[in-house]
């Protein structure tokens, strides 16, 4: 039975609503894995969702497929949660917030919010000034530049899929049967059939620095390490049968995912295999473009 994306986070309660599930993967915080999903794909058994909302990522492992709204409980029966620990207590009480039923401020306590704000802007203009000063005297002195914002497109003009054609992925990866199912300037994906069960992807981000998706990954993988690939610095990150290579040039990257075969939720591939396969791949397509 083919199941949507979004229909299934739906149904085990991960959104509120059907539209909140297809907004959620319409804007890219929904990862079928370890690919950006649509709205449209399709979920199997042994798929591992990544759902990212609120600050917070949920991770959870396919073991039913629905499409209609059930109870928590049923809910629960679909599907292996893999998710990190929420913040401590502590760390959520330490959120200054007004008490439930207080009302509104008192004359006091708006005083007391203006004398606040206004104290606060001035400390800030006070601040702006002194570094407009120290920025004017530093340039008239020394003549010194600031260091430049990093800029796009100064990464590798990357041929269509990174130049990575369906008989290198076959042959880097060892996993035989794979085709070429998705295909755009910036993303390309090779699987078996509709279950994504194995996947590669090569996806080319464009303006977003690395550092964003790094600090993505520490969250949802249960391992992300330095790599350098070629001479070029990245990240490797990997949890069971998902291993995913990001490389970076100032405010482009690109990252390639493998999603190693599995079977009831048993991985075929061993992950040093999975990972090896992805850094063969990675390897390929930096020297490629070099």
């Amino acid at each position: 039975m083919a199941t949507r994306i979004d229909s299934w986070i739906w149904a085990i309660r991960l959104t509120k609503t059907r539209s909140a599930a297809g907004a959620a993967c319409r804007a890219g915080h929904v990862r079928l894995n370890g690919a950006t999903a649509k709205p449209s794909a399709q979920v199997a058994i042994g798929d591992r969702v990544t759902y990212r909302a609120g600050g917070r990522e949920r991770i959870v492992e396919v073991t039913g497929l629905i499409s209609k709204r059930v109870s928590a409980p049923l809910a629960a029966e679909n599907y292996i949660d893999h998710s990190p620990p929420p913040p401590p207590k502590e760390v959520i009480a330490a959120v200054p917030r007004r008490d439930a039923g207080a009302g509104r401020p008192t004359k006091r306590e708006r005083r007391q919010l203006d004398q606040f704000r206004t104290g606060t802007f001035l400390a800030v203009v006070a601040a702006v000034c002194a570094l407009v000063l120290s920025a004017c005297s530093s340039d008239s002195s020394s003549g010194a530049e600031s260091t430049p914002e990093p800029k796009t497109g100064t990464g590798p003009d990357f041929d269509r899929c990174g130049g990575l054609t369906t008989e290198d992925v076959v042959r880097l990866t060892t996993v035989q049967g794979l085709k070429l199912h998705v295909e755009n300037p910036s993303t390309c994906e090779w699987r078996i059939d509709s279950t994504r069960n194995p996947t590669v992807s090569f996806n080319w981000y464009r303006g977003s620095p690395i550092g964003r998706e790094r600090g993505t990954e520490q969250l949802s993988r249960d391992l992300t390490q330095d790599i350098t690939i070629a001479g070029q610095s990245g990240f490797i990150a990997h949890s069971g049968s998902i291993c995913e290579i990001g490389i970076g040039w100032e405010a482009d990257f690109i990252e390639i995912s493998f999603a190693g075969p599995s079977a009831n939720g048993q991985s075929i591939l061993p992950s040093d295999k999975v990972c090896e396969g992805t850094k063969a791949l990675a390897t390929f397509v930096v020297k490629g473009a070099q």
